[in-house]
């Protein structure tokens, strides 16, 4: 059976869109033609690919499973197609990057500055998300490369140790700990806690360290963002826990200060995650024979 490249596009986007209207606006074609292209796809097919629903179209089973190999293939085209276009520069190509916003923030600049000056013909594409959702992108080919800590990867994906980051507390200049050298977890229930965006790698650290306290946390906000914790806790709203390469910055205003996490957790490892497979691009092999180097800090 012959699959037309464009309709594929068309499948993938109504797919993300949820709906034949947005997905003609994106790509810029008439509701009726894509609309047209999706019913003559699911007639060669024999098979639906959408449910209606209240909220939209939902995929079928059949579709998740083109979904999947339309990835596939139109990454391996897009991969073709760049390094046709650079191939007289050397290795050439595109890299997607999906990783969580610590190793955005603290390791990431540095580490693909470095690679990028030595590989000027290739270019990187870097998404931030959740740890889940970076090892999610790798499985579903959303992403070639993903950085992630405190989840169980999927089966099927090679996975090498990245960077080592360490907790700090964070804590207005006028708090009772801003003179102290070191926190434990247990004495956070005597103060208010800036808690970390719902299902973050720091976030999964809190809940199973919270478990083990004989009392309850006062988490009375919950905030997304290093930065965001850094305004709350200048505004005294509490104490927040952040990485100690981001803390540096929080702090040069004089207004936060950093103390030690006294706890085995406060250090935590960052891993990358690849489709455990002989065919990845070179551009991907450069880049994460680059990263996976012994960096650990």
């Amino acid at each position: 059976m012959r699959f037309d490249l464009f309709t594929l596009q068309l499948l993938l986007t109504v797919c993300e869109e949820k709906s034949i209207a947005r997905a003609a606006d994106r790509e810029n074609i008439a509701a009726s033609a894509v609309s047209k292209r999706i019913s003559d796809l699911e007639t060669r097919l024999r098979m639906s690919l959408f449910h209606r629903t209240s909220k939209g179209l939902e995929p079928t089973a059949a579709a998740h499973t083109l979904v999947h190999h339309s990835r596939v293939v139109m990454r391996d085209l897009k991969q073709m197609e760049i390094e046709l276009a650079h191939h007289a520069a050397g290795v050439s190509g595109l890299v997607r990057i999906f990783a969580s916003v610590s190793t955005i923030i603290q390791h990431l600049p540095s580490d693909l500055r470095a690679f990028l000056n030595n590989h000027a013909a290739i270019r990187v594409e870097l998404q931030e998300g959740s740890s889940q959702q970076a090892v999610e992108a790798v499985s579903e080919y959303a992403a070639d490369i993903g950085i992630f800590g405190g989840v169980v990867p999927r089966q099927g994906l090679r996975v090498m140790p990245y960077r080592v980051d360490r907790l700090v507390v964070l804590v207005h200049r006028e708090h009772p700990l801003a003179e102290r050298e070191s926190v434990k977890f247990a004495e956070f229930p005597d103060h208010d806690f800036i808690g970390p965006n719902k299902g973050s790698y720091l976030d999964a650290l809190v809940l199973r360290a919270a478990s083990e306290l004989s009392r309850p946390l006062t988490m009375k906000i919950r905030v997304n963002g290093f930065e965001t914790v850094a305004g709350m806790v200048e505004g005294q709203m509490g104490i927040g826990l952040v990485p100690e390469g981001c803390a540096a910055r929080y702090v040069s205003g004089g207004e936060l200060v950093a103390v030690a996490l006294d706890e085995p957790w406060a250090a935590r490892p960052w891993n990358i995650c690849v489709r455990d497979t002989p065919t990845l691009p070179p551009p991907v092999r450069l880049l994460l024979e680059h990263l996976s180097a012994d960096k650990a800090a």
